[in-house]
């Protein structure tokens, strides 16, 4: 009879056991199911959820306006054919990073749009504006259409004949801003010139600004990139 209750009491306690470990399996599958709290891949890319103002305005200096042709050839218009939306052109001649900034309110703000492209950099060097002038400016039309609900584009400066050094200088601390505020750039160097820094073919009128062709490009880059 002992014998008997001994053997009762082993199952009862395995049975316990067994009841335990379910619980606990039950309870680690039910954690697990759960969703992470943050994604679980953080360098991933997540899908954005669309744009609800696809206007777009570009706020820049001669490159923007389409200089020394008219305006009807700037990559704006390009950009605005391809992606069919509208692309504003706010370019100006002899414009650097603080002229910009002026007219942010009347030029960007006051025209509503879901993005802006910022287009500077070749106008200060060639202005001699320095970095340590030029980074502030940068910043702030960035915090202004951020607080504008604005998403900012930053345009890189390219290459131009004599002043190669001071816009790599430039271009260098934009590119590192950038990526430390996570803001889309737009580099047309990639699209216009070569490795030795000199318009490509059929591109250029005067070795200083595209031609009809290079703001063509230009614009076609702009679409992809948005796209």
């Amino acid at each position: 009879m002992r014998t008997y209750r001994l053997e009762i009491r082993l199952i009862q306690v395995a049975v316990g056991l067994a009841l335990i470990v379910l619980i606990a399996g039950f309870a680690g599958l039910w954690e697990g199911g759960k969703a992470p709290a943050g994604p679980a891949n953080p360098d991933s890319t997540a899908t954005k959820p669309a744009l609800s103002n696809l206007k777009i305005v570009a706020l820049g200096d001669s490159f923007t306006l389409g200089y020394p042709l008219d305006p009807k050839y700037s990559w704006t218009v390009r950009a605005e054919k391809v992606l069919e939306v509208p692309v504003i052109n706010k370019g100006k001649s002899r414009q650097t990073a603080k002229d910009l900034l002026d007219r942010f309110a009347e030029d960007v703000v006051a025209e509503d749009p879901g993005r802006v492209i910022i287009f500077a950099g070749i106008g200060d060097v060639l202005q001699d504006v320095t970095l340590e002038e030029f980074q502030p400016n940068i910043e702030a039309l960035v915090e202004k259409a951020k607080s504008n609900d604005i998403i900012p584009i930053l345009a890189l400066p390219f290459e131009y004949p004599g002043v190669r050094d001071k816009i790599k200088v430039l271009r260098e601390w934009e590119i590192s801003y950038a990526q430390q505020e996570d803001i889309l750039t737009l580099d047309f160097a990639t699209v216009l010139l070569n490795t030795e820094g000199k318009y490509l073919d059929g591109l250029t009128i005067d070795e200083k600004y595209p031609n009809a062709k290079g703001y063509e490009v230009m614009g076609d880059y702009v679409a992809k990139v948005l796209k």
